[in-house]
């Protein structure tokens, strides 16, 4: 780029010499910095990503929560099985009596 920049310097006078050249060196300036800045920028989009991310402890406690609230889930389920299972027998136990009184009574 810069043997481009020269000849057409020499082309165009030494008068525009300086001018030429120092809009290279803006523009390699310009195109350096906002490389700074990119790289910048994806460093803190890295960084935004490692803070969303939980740390193991935290996984752990998370997924001990899950399991805590399975278990009671599953131990209120339970119990509403063993009240119908007792509700069955009484109802059973109540047929049962019932029919031996019938048959006590023939």
């Amino acid at each position: 780029m810069c043997l481009a920049v020269l000849y057409t310097c020499v082309l165009l006078g030494a008068n525009r010499v300086d001018s030429l050249l120092i809009a290279s060196v803006d523009v390699e300036r310009h195109a350096r910095d906002f490389m700074d800045a990119a790289k910048k920028l994806q460093l803190y989009f890295i960084g935004l990503q490692r803070e969303d991310q939980p740390t193991y402890a935290e996984s752990l406690r998370k997924e001990i929560s899950m399991m805590e609230d399975e278990l009671k889930t599953k131990t209120e389920l339970i119990k509403k099985q063993e009240r119908l299972i007792q509700g069955w027998r009484k109802e059973l136990k109540d047929q049962l009596e019932k029919h031996n009184t019938e048959l006590e009574r023939v």
